[in-house]
């Protein structure tokens, strides 16, 4: 017989991760291919960064974040051309994104990004935005 348990730890987490993550690996013919750039400054401190993946035929972007000391000077969109770039190299045609209401979407419209879904109320009166481009 099975018993039901309360479990919210991270070890839970991550077990049924690896799980999801094995099976759909037995369906997917793509690899993961991880991508990502940063400026340095003197000290070499990361000050501003990008970090995604393509997977087939998708650059799927995770991060992109830059120190409050560097907006302005034009290094995210250094960063986020440098990373479509790469990725195209690899084979990919189109890129996806979510940002919320109080980051970057007008930054990422100014970069040819378009809004394909909205999650209204997130997490309680937010919006999230999720992007694509065609690369």
């Amino acid at each position: 017989m099975y018993q039901l348990k309360s479990d919210d730890s991270a070890d839970l987490n991550n077990q049924l991760r690896e799980h999801i993550v094995a099976f759909n690996a037995a369906h997917f013919n793509a690899e993961r291919i991880p991508l990502g750039f940063k400026f340095v400054n003197k000290q070499n401190s990361v000050v501003a960064g990008i970090h995604g993946q393509v997977f087939g035929n998708w650059l799927l972007i995770s991060w992109l974040w830059c120190d409050d000391k560097t907006r302005g000077k034009g290094l995210a969109t250094r960063l986020l051309a440098e990373l479509e770039s790469k990725a195209k190299a690899f084979g990919a045609s189109t890129a996806q994104l979510d940002t919320l209401d109080f980051q970057a979407k007008p930054f990422y419209e100014k970069n040819g990004y378009q809004v394909k879904y909205e999650m209204k109320n997130y997490p309680l009166d937010g919006c999230r935005y999720f992007m694509e481009k065609t690369l």
